[in-house]
């Protein structure tokens, strides 16, 4: 007795697929990573310093979770439409959820090439929320490479990513705050409430006061260098 074919084909997207692989190697090596703590302990009427390794959250969230999306199907018996259904695939795409602002797109209207992408690199994949900071060390500019090859653009050269990281300091986007450590200009990010809007750029501007940069001239649009 031969099997009845199914009228039903699911969409896929090899695309997607490297995707999903990409990502999932961003949760399990970069986001949870590990990180030396010193603690200082008594023992026996003395105190000893103790290292322990901890593993450290880089989003700051306590787990970069995957998701599931429901699977793209096309039925032959209505060829004219394309339906999601209840069956679903898991993926471990960026759970980030980042809005942007109106100000963003003065910048992003000058962004191009690599410059472009190491910013999206960097809201999807990097930055925590809270902190608004980042790494940049020999391992996020390895998964930057990766993260071309995926999404099918040509990087020139190992030294891609830090060439870029050079122009959207120039632009002002982000500052460096420590060796490998940057952190992004909350002018164009999107909050859920003014409450968190508001300690984002307290925490910034109390870092540009830091450093002693002019708070209005690091915070705000200046066409004149994004233009450059």
């Amino acid at each position: 007795m031969s099997k009845k074919k199914t009228s039903i084909r699911v969409i896929s997207s090899s695309i997607h697929k490297d995707f999903a692989v990409f990502s999932k190697s961003m949760v399990n090596d970069y986001h949870l990573t590990k990180e030396q703590v010193n603690k200082i302990m008594h023992v026996d009427g003395e105190l000893v310093k103790r290292t322990t390794t901890a593993i450290v959250n880089e989003t700051g969230k306590t787990k970069y979770q995957s998701d599931t999306i429901s699977l793209l199907i096309k039925d032959k018996s209505n060829p004219k439409a394309i339906i999601s259904t209840i069956n679903s695939d898991k993926v471990y795409l960026s759970n980030q959820k980042i809005s942007l602002s109106d100000e963003a797109l003065l910048y992003l209207i000058h962004l191009a090439g690599h410059p472009k992408n190491v910013f999206l690199y960097i809201l999807y994949y990097l930055l925590n929320e809270e902190t608004l900071e980042f790494r940049t060390d020999s391992l996020v500019q390895h998964y930057y490479m990766d993260f071309c090859k995926v999404t099918g653009y040509k990087a020139s050269s190992s030294t891609a990513m830090k060439d870029a990281i050079k122009k959207l300091g120039e632009m002002r986007l982000i500052i460096n705050v420590a060796r490998n450590r940057y952190m992004m200009n909350p002018i164009v990010l999107g909050f859920k409430n003014n409450v968190v809007r508001n300690s984002a750029f307290t925490l910034y501007a109390e870092k540009l006061s830091d450093k002693n940069k002019n708070i209005e001239e690091y915070l705000l649009p200046q066409i004149n260098l994004i233009k450059k």
